[in-house]
């Protein structure tokens, strides 16, 4: 939700017309089943004897009780939504939506009703689809059971089955027909070991993999997928022992029946035994689908459930190969064409009565088991409309609701009043669809994504403009999605109530503050990728808000704040006569921040783009540009030219951040007298890019020297090593050292010009120029070699030791970039940048290696 809020806010600032329609769906699964259990705690009853009607009121107080929880933590976050057109998958208007489009399907043929094998949730008691079946390792026994022989002359058969409980449900023993050792048997029956003895056929179907096993299946046709085709193909009976909450049935046969699945397995372990039947049992690791929503091994089970054809197959996917939708990171769109590709018919229905009641009508007194299609087409037996039947006495409807992904497939257009027209008018369909961005999870790319996309183009009118020119383009109801990574704990693990390892947002906020909370987070996500949750780090957005609360202050305190309502107001106050490295520098450094956020939003890097906003405002002006401009601040000729700077960087620097920081950004914005008016949003603001700044500033006669950029960073660079130097050697608090140099006569002109600042950074009582090395601790900067007197006589073979390590590193990263240039594999492949960027390193390593082994001869 923050990578939401910061996309939405960032395209306020640019000036363009954004939105975001918060809402929550119904969540079918999870809200029934916590509304059943909160009825058999409390009232020792189920759904089934209180009713439908009576169950729905709870359901609907259990919503109005907890459905505001996740909405108010999006506020609590700062989160930028439109919140009077807040929406729900049951509103009235959005459930019509749902039917309608159910309805259309319908009419078109893409929608029926059969008979099939689907995914059967003992817990939840309701069908699933593909997509919501878990595949998870497990640990299982693979048990070789004995069928014998039943005609005269036969052999025994040997079959190995991780579920022996589903024996008593086998309609035949099936062999490769190019099987050698079973050609003999096909055609012949043997017993079947559990449940009523009865002898099953062996045949033969190319479905049985030989080399599996002993190459022999047991075909039991109502619990196993592959079971049910080869059954249909031979026309075997189908048997089905198991009742829905996964206990077996009387057809499972004494001994059995009644007991749990799980039981009845060991329970047929030990009868199997006792027959002799039981040849042997061995560990065996296999992938059990388990179902999503209540973390129990799903059961396959042949039942009428609604079916859909999925629409504009074909279109969806190539809008993605066409580049119209596109996905960060990019190799999801593989894993959705391959999909796609693969794409299996959904079963929309459930049996729950929490959701939207499939619009179907039968006519009383129909046999529905048992409904052609011809019947489910035939008006005078079953009835399909969004208002239902006008004598509804004589219809009973059906008792199945929807898949909740089959109202959340329609969000993009229901939201906007499809299908409506006067609704979509007044949400402004046409100015906002398609929309721009998607945020989501890649675990719901096939529940969620895809899906809108065959909605948005099976629904949506469709236009022409100059910014839709195709027509697909017009009806894809986003352009671009961003798969946001899974927050994990520090174990690597799944956030869970059940483990107890998931921190509430709410108190984080409390403790960090909603600034630090969504700062912090977003610099450990990189681009679609999982990261680790780590407090620290929220605690480390914390203190950069800090940071910038206090730097605020401190310009407050510098000098008189002049009229900052205006860029062009604080512009007009820069002398660009009196501009020095350290202002060019800076500049730079803004405009670099600008450009580096620009691309960072533009290609959804967003720990790019805080990590740049940290090092920026807390290196480049907090620790270098508010420190050395102290004693310009002191002088009344360039002290209102120093606050116009400050005050323009810290302007813009508010509304880089304002998308990450908002709160803070805010509270600053007025209290700095950016404002123009007392009610007036940081958000009204426009951004200017990078660019616009520069013509800007151009336009004053301002031009940021890029060469003052260098000479800055290298006196930074040489201010951190003499600060290193001098912690190295136990002289941090010391300010009587005194520092010497060798430095060629361009770096001793860039460091005399700075010596006052550098005296006064590092600590130091001088710095001077010295012709030759001496016997001192000293370490090499950009600016030449810089020797640390402490007063105090050095250790040489400390320092050997030191100087020593050092060298040591320093071969090693030479070794390493000169491995990787030699390596064609990396040459061939890297972007030439890349290489001449791995050149430039090894050459800069190979200068530090020949002044180490120069100081260590000195020494």
């Amino acid at each position: 939700n923050t990578l939401q809020d910061a996309l939405v806010r960032r395209a306020r600032l640019e000036g363009k017309s954004a939105r975001w329609i918060p809402g929550t769906d119904h969540a079918g699964i999870a809200t029934q089943t916590m509304v059943e259990k909160h009825l058999k705690k409390t009232e020792g009853k189920s759904r089934r004897d209180i009713g439908r009607d009576a169950f729905l009121r709870r359901v609907w107080e259990w919503r109005r009780e907890k459905g505001g929880v996740i909405l108010r933590q999006l506020r609590e976050l700062g989160c930028s939504c439109d919140w009077e057109h807040t929406h729900f998958t049951m509103d009235p208007a959005y459930s019509r939506a749902v039917l309608t489009a159910f309805v259309k399907l319908f009419d078109q043929g893409r929608v029926y009703r059969g008979k099939r094998m689907v995914n059967w949730c003992p817990a939840t008691l309701t069908a699933l689809s593909d997509e919501e079946v878990e595949m998870r390792p497990a640990k299982s026994l693979l048990y070789k059971v004995r069928y014998d022989p039943a005609d005269a002359g036969a052999a025994p058969v040997l079959i190995e089955t991780t579920r022996p409980e589903t024996i008593p449900a086998d309609a035949a023993i099936a062999v490769h027909p190019d099987d050698p050792r079973y050609q003999n048997l096909i055609g012949k029956h043997v017993w079947r070991p559990l449940g009523p003895r009865v002898p099953i056929p062996v045949i033969a179907d190319t479905a049985v993999d030989p080399s599996f096993g002993t190459g022999a299946l047991k075909v039991t046709p109502a619990h196993d997928k592959v079971d049910f085709d080869i059954g249909r193909r031979h026309q075997l009976p189908v048997t089905d022992i198991l009742n829905p909450d996964g206990t077996l049935n009387a057809l499972a046969g004494p001994g059995l029946a009644g007991l749990d699945r799980f039981k009845a397995r060991d329970q047929s372990a030990q009868l199997l035994r006792a027959s002799g039947n039981l040849v042997a049992e061995t560990p065996y690791e296999n992938n059990v689908g388990f179902s999503q929503r209540a973390g129990v091994p799903i059961e396959p089970r042949l039942m009428q459930q609604w079916w859909l054809r999925y629409p504009r197959v074909e279109e969806a996917k190539q809008v993605v190969r066409d580049g119209l939708l596109r996905f960060h990171p990019e190799r999801w769109s593989k894993v959705y064409l391959n999909w796609l590709d693969n794409i299996q018919d959904w079963c929309v229905s459930r049996q729950l009565w929490w959701g939207h009641r499939i619009p179907v009508w039968y006519k009383k007194g129909l046999d529905r088991e048992n409904l052609s299609e011809t019947d489910l087409r035939d008006p005078a037996k079953v009835h399909v409309s969004v208002n239902g039947p006008a004598d509804p006495e004589n219809w009973e409807q059906e008792d199945d609701v929807l898949d909740t992904w089959a109202s959340s497939w329609l969000w993009p257009l229901a939201t906007q009043g499809w299908p409506d027209p006067d609704a979509m008018n007044a949400a402004q369909f046409d100015k906002y669809y398609p929309t721009s961005t998607l945020a989501t999870g890649a675990d719901i790319i096939f529940f969620w994504v895809a899906r809108m996309v065959m909605a948005g183009l099976e629904f949506s009118p469709g236009k022409t403009s100059a910014d839709s020119p195709s027509p697909l383009a017009s009806r894809i109801p986003f352009r671009d999605v961003y798969f946001n990574g899974i927050v994990r704990d520090k174990q690597g693990r799944k956030m869970s109530k059940t483990l107890g390892n998931s921190p509430d947002p709410l108190d984080l906020i409390a403790k960090y503050g909603a600034d630090g909370l969504r700062f912090g987070l977003l610099q450990i996500a990189p681009l679609g990728q999982d990261v680790k949750f780590d407090e620290d780090r929220v605690a480390a957005g914390k203190n950069f808000c800090n940071k910038l609360w206090n730097a605020s202050r401190f310009r407050q305190m510098s000098g008189p704040m002049s009229d900052n309502t205006t860029l062009d107001g604080i512009l007009s106050r820069i002398n660009p006569a009196q501009l020095d490295d350290d202002d060019h520098a800076l500049l730079n450094a803004l405009l670099d921040t600008s450009r580096i956020l620009e691309n960072a939003f533009a290609s959804f890097e967003f720990a790019t783009a805080t990590q740049q906003l940290y090092s920026f405002f807390w290196t480049d002006f907090c620790d270098w540009y508010v420190e050395v401009a102290k004693a310009r601040l002191q002088d009344p000729a360039s002290q209102t030219h120093v606050l116009a700077i400050q005050d323009l960087v810290l302007r813009q620097f508010l509304l880089l951040l304002e998308p990450f920081a908002p709160f803070i950004t805010e509270e600053l914005w007025h209290l700095l007298g950016y404002a123009p008016e007392t009610d007036a949003l940081l958000q009204q603001t426009r951004l200017p890019s990078a660019a616009q700044l520069q013509q800007q500033l151009a336009a004053l006669g301002i031009f940021p020297d890029p060469d003052a950029t260098h000479r800055v960073n290298a006196l930074k660079k040489t201010v951190t090593l003499a600060r290193q130097l001098k912690a190295d050697h136990a002289a941090a608090q010391k300010r009587d050292v005194t520092l010497s140099v060798i430095a060629t006569d361009p770096d001793w002109q860039i460091l005399r010009a700075a010596t006052p600042k550098i005296i006064k950074l590092v600590g130091a009582a001088a710095l001077n120029r010295v012709p030759d090395k001496l016997p001192q601790p000293a370490v090499l900067t950009p600016l030449g070699t810089l020797f640390l007197d402490t007063g105090v006589k050095a250790d040489p073979a400390a320092e050997r030791a030191r100087l020593q390590k050092e060298l040591a590193q320093v071969e090693k990263h030479i070794a390493a970039t000169e491995a990787r240039l030699a390596n064609k594999a990396f040459t061939d492949k890297a972007p030439p940048a890349v290489i001449a960027g791995a050149k430039v390193q090894l050459s800069a390593q190979q200068t530090r290696r020949a002044e180490l082994q120069r100081l260590l001869e000195a020494l």
